[in-house]
């Protein structure tokens, strides 16, 4: 979606490669497989939507998403930084102390993140 030119939120359709135990009690680091790069986010385990080998639809915006209550987990946090090696962006924002990594070669989604914006993640199948 674009806002006066500016892509203001993306939503990938992703494979679930692994969940995994954090060295964090009762959190859980999952690891998806996208169609426009890597996500790897740590996620309370009563709230982890998704099991190994499942899919998902995940979104990032920049504004509140619809979303049904109940169903749909939705969070917001901030772009921490960003760093870019080999041709790779990684992105990684901070949803109140849970880490989400988005490891990304498009240049869209790279583009649409600086430092400290605000986001929200949304999982949804």
């Amino acid at each position: 979606m674009e806002c006066g030119g500016d892509v203001v939120s993306v939503e990938l359709k992703c494979s679930v490669s692994d969940v995994e135990d954090s060295y964090i009690p009762g959190v859980k680091i999952i690891t998806m497989q996208c169609d426009r790069g890597q996500i790897k986010m740590d996620i309370h385990r009563d709230l982890n939507p998704v099991e190994k080998g499942g899919t998902i639809n995940v979104g990032i915006y920049k504004y509140k998403p619809d979303y049904v209550k109940g169903v749909d987990f939705v969070a917001h946090g901030y772009v921490v930084t960003k760093r870019r090696q080999d041709g790779i962006t990684k992105i990684y924002i901070s949803l109140w102390g849970y880490i989400v990594i988005i490891s990304t070669s498009d240049d869209t989604i790279e583009s649409m993140f600086g430092p400290m914006d605000k986001v929200y993640i949304k999982l949804w199948k």
